[in-house]
């Protein structure tokens, strides 16, 4: 029975807000120094004096150190280094995306979202599926070879698939 652990000892926890905005959306300055708490144990051994300052001071130092690596990163956000903005090309790459759902969806082999059967309208999937290929024409000089490949694999799906029911 000496095993059971005490019901009256009490566990704090510290709540950490890593975030780099604010609530009103925006960027931090400066990162904040993190401080660190400690929970107290009524049972824990007391440390010596020189293990207490150790552990300090290489507390503060990780700290320090992680202070310094966010501000850096907030300056390089603040000062513009965010996202590059999207290609033509990774746009039509999302519309091929998109348009070969609504193929699929037309050509009843997919179920649309929300729809409880299957909905055929070859006339809406030909044309989808014709846009594809356009736009993949049209963007397969610019595009990296495994993303040639993925869109020349699909748009063969596609028109198989097509055939098949036709």
């Amino acid at each position: 029975m000496a095993d059971k652990p005490q019901e009256n000892e009490e566990k704090t926890y510290e709540v950490k807000d890593k975030r780099r905005v604010n609530p009103d959306g925006t960027l931090r300055e400066t990162a904040e120094p993190e401080k660190t708490q400690v929970a107290q144990d009524a049972h824990s051994q007391p440390q010596s004096a020189a293990s207490e300052s150790g552990e300090k001071a290489s507390k503060q130092e990780t700290s320090s150190q992680s202070g310094a690596a966010a501000s850096q990163t907030a300056e390089a956000e603040a000062q513009g280094a965010e996202f590059p903005m999207p290609r033509v090309y990774d746009f039509l790459q999302f519309t091929v995306g998109i348009l070969a759902e609504q193929a699929w969806s037309k050509m009843g082999i997919r179920l649309a979202p929300g729809q409880k059967e299957p909905e055929k309208d070859l006339v809406q999937a030909k044309v989808a599926i014709d846009t594809i290929v356009f736009i993949v024409d049209k963007i397969v000089p610019y595009i990296g070879e495994a993303e040639r490949k993925a869109l020349r694999s699909l748009v063969s799906d596609l028109q198989i698939n097509f055939v098949r029911l036709t």
